[in-house]
């Protein structure tokens, strides 16, 4: 049966993440921002604006006025958080990863199914223009057959970053360094873009005494169909760089750089692929939010019922098991 009724939302973790999440939420249409909620009432305080407030999550399950859960947490709680979500009857929206282990997110998975709620993943990367827009050109056939790809992380996160959280650039709290964390993204979109590897090798380096996990780390892979990628990744590279995905064929070559095509070549002229017809953003929307907006729109209709997420959490397991895979096969 489809809902057509508002999807009413609470934000769980008032960090960056959760107040961001608290502000899009704020303006979506066919939703509300219900309640914020955070261990620290200054930090839920400041994200809810003006919504109801609750520092206990328990509070937050027993609330008849909630329909679905959005987990800003640090990304070791995702799973906990999630099947409680899930047994109370809420649909759960994650931010990415998923999980830290695969058998962590297979459980939320399981307990999403079991319960009939919706389990979403944060991947607002595919959202973008120039992503969407290759996306479609590689399932036209535009590229003909890709033989060589990359996908570039290189930011820059000054030690103060992982020095005010006891979570960040620790196994416990986030399940691995740049590759878990930043990069992930990435990996999600070469998944997407292009399956999954059937095979990849893997370096990674601490340079950093503030973090016990990985700042960077390279990768050779190989997708079905012969192409062959890289995968480059670090927090440590000063002053920080637009994240890249480029794929070449005998016949086209496209650059993406933080979401829009800055180069397309084609040997028979064709114009650069457009994406496709995406809903306009909220008003007074912050452009820099304008891709979880998008997803957002997707998860509210798969909600109602309306259309299937774009974003499967079948697929937010499989980029935890191969971002995995790169850390068991690497000897760095």
């Amino acid at each position: 049966m489809t809902e057509k009724r508002t999807i009413r939302f609470a934000v769980v973790g008032c960090g960056n993440m959760g107040t961001r999440h608290a502000e899009i939420l704020r303006r979506m249409p066919g939703c509300q921002l219900a309640c914020v909620c955070d261990r620290n009432a200054e930090n839920a305080l400041k994200a809810a604006r003006g919504a109801p407030v609750e520092t206990d999550y328990e509070a937050v399950l027993r609330r008849p006025d909630i329909d679905a859960v959005v987990l800003g947490l640090p990304s070791s709680l995702h799973a906990n958080h999630g099947i409680r979500a899930a047994q109370a009857g809420k649909h759960v929206i994650t931010e990415k990863p998923i999980a830290t282990t695969v058998a962590d997110a297979q459980a939320l998975v399981a307990a999403c199914q079991k319960a009939g709620v919706v389990c979403a993943v944060i991947s607002q990367n595919r959202f973008a223009d120039g992503i969407a827009a290759l996306k479609a050109a590689l399932t036209r056939g535009d590229l003909g057959r890709p033989i060589l790809a990359r996908a570039s992380v290189k930011w820059m996160r000054h030690d103060p970053y992982y020095a005010s959280s006891t979570w960040r650039g620790t196994l416990e709290g986030e399940g691995g360094g740049v590759l878990m964390n930043q990069a992930i993204h990435n990996m999600d979109l070469m998944l997407w873009l292009f399956g999954r590897p059937e095979h990849a090798v893997c370096l990674t380096r601490n340079n950093r005494p503030v973090m016990e996990t990985e700042d960077t780390a390279v990768a050779a892979m190989r997708f079905p169909g012969g192409l062959l990628a890289t995968f480059e990744a670090s927090t440590s590279a000063f002053p920080g760089f637009d994240e890249r995905i480029e794929v070449h064929s005998l016949t086209a070559s496209c650059i993406v750089e933080k979401g829009n095509i800055v180069s397309w070549k084609h040997e028979q002229q064709l114009p650069p692929p457009q994406p496709p017809a995406f809903p306009p953003p909220p008003d007074g929307l912050d452009p820099k939010l304008l891709t979880f907006a998008r997803q957002y729109a997707n998860i509210i209709a798969a909600i109602r019922g309306e259309e299937a997420l774009m974003v499967t959490p079948e697929e937010a397991v499989a980029v935890v098991e191969w971002t995995l895979g790169l850390y068991g096969s690497s000897n760095g």
